[in-house]
């Protein structure tokens, strides 16, 4: 198979959350372009308007009018959304509001003790299903600061910190040991609040004045151009260009991860819009070598995971993931599903101490694709099927809707 052609895709998920939610809270009128088209945003948008936001989406921006906030009815469904979540929740009760945050099957299985712990010692009182969803958080006491050592490497619960620390009594830290995305800071410091980062600790000043409002246009997601790249990479005489990525450097881990496994990847017309540094990507075919993947790498590769995993199995030799454990609490178990997919292809994968090993082989069989209902699971696979049958077949095609819901169109584009 041959993979040729340009694709500019969807905004960023990371950024268009919090671009939605800073600029409902924000003076003015604010304009966001290129907005993430999965249903995660719809969820946040879904959410603030609950509250009393005023967001219009026109068909290629979405208008957000800034206005104060008010407690919901009803619950907040967060969908699928574990951003939405984690991210709404320190949003929320930094405005001072009570309300629940609730979610689907997937979703109430993942951790929220996470951000429970640090919203209780900012004065939040919070009821939860032990330590799953529901979410009932009451912070009409108000904010104060905490200087909260974080426990796990997570931009969700930094964020939720961060946005709840705006409506603090006093300057909030947030000690972080091992770099996490940033888009939270950037976008904040754009919106005229005081933070800064010294060494580990992230220093956050509450608001004295509104937020500014914005006027962005979303730069595509590095998550989803990925799976893209990793099709070029593993398919002879291939040569694609992603146009205007974002090429945050907490964000392309995986770029640096394909290079080591001797990729071609180059970047091009590269230049910074609204703090945030973005460029385009041209892939060419190569041939692999397995690597080990350290563990202080992960965070910055935490959602390519699935993805590189694929790759791995094209590659010459072993390839381990150090301390994948986070892939345990995703949307699904990505690290069981992972393995179970790629057994099921005839590539041999294990765990032993939360360290993931592929062996690059020969695809012996083409099973259909065991989802487990996870966007990135079933994008990460399609692409092994596509490159190795021409074809593939899935459980549940549609929980790529939740990040990339034209994912089985941009295939079709770029494939000979």
């Amino acid at each position: 198979m041959l993979v040729q052609g340009a694709l500019q895709l969807p905004g960023d998920k990371s950024i268009s959350h919090r671009a939605i939610m800073l600029s409902a809270i924000a003076d003015g009128v604010s304009c966001v372009r290129n907005l993430n088209d999965g249903a995660d945003l719809q969820s946040t948008i879904n959410i603030l308007r609950d509250c009393g936001a005023s967001i219009e989406q026109k068909e290629d921006k979405i208008i957000i009018n800034g206005k104060k906030l008010h407690s919901p009815s009803k619950d907040l469904d967060c969908g699928n959304s574990g951003t939405t979540t984690r991210l709404v929740a320190g949003l929320l009760s930094s405005q001072k509001l009570i309300f629940t945050l609730t979610g689907d099957e997937s979703l109430s299985k993942r951790p929220m003790k996470r951000i429970v712990t640090p919203l209780v010692g900012m004065g939040c009182k919070i009821s939860s299903n032990n330590g799953l969803l529901p979410l009932s958080i009451d912070a009409s006491d108000g904010i104060t600061a905490i200087d909260y050592d974080m426990t796990v490497a997570s931009a969700q619960v930094k964020s939720c910190i961060l946005f709840s620390a705006l409506g603090g009594n006093n300057i909030s830290i947030v000690n972080e040991i091992i770099p996490t995305r940033n888009h939270s800071e950037i976008m904040l410091k754009n919106m005229g609040v005081s933070i800064e980062r010294e060494g580990s600790k992230i220093i956050v000043h509450p608001l004295k004045s509104k937020l500014k409002s914005i006027d962005i246009s979303v730069p595509s997601d590095p998550s989803s151009a990925a799976f893209f790249a990793a099709l070029a990479v593993i398919n002879n005489n291939s040569n694609l260009k992603l146009t205007n990525v974002l090429l945050n450097e907490s964000r392309i881990g995986f770029v640096e991860v394909l290079n080591q496994m001797n990729c071609l990847i180059s970047k091009s017309n590269e230049s910074v819009h609204n703090g945030e540094k973005v460029g385009d990507l041209t892939i060419s075919s190569s041939n692999l070598k397995a690597i080990e993947i350290k563990s202080e790498t992960i965070p910055s590769i935490i959602d390519e995971v699935p993805i590189l995993a694929v790759v791995a199995a094209f590659a010459n030799g072993t390839t381990v993931f150090k301390n994948v454990e986070e892939l345990k609490y995703k949307e699904c178990d990505r690290l069981r599903a992972i393995i179970h997919n790629l057994e099921a292809f005839g590539i041999k994968a294990y765990e032993k101490n939360n360290d993931l090993f592929v062996e690059g082989g020969k695809v012996k069989r083409m099973p259909k694709i065991t989802t487990f209902d996870d966007h990135r699971i079933a994008m990460a696979f399609t692409i092994l099927s596509l490159t190795s049958f021409k074809k593939y077949e899935l459980d549940n095609r549609s929980c790529v809707d939740i990040s990339l819901p034209n994912f089985f169109n941009y295939l079709s584009e770029i494939t000979k």
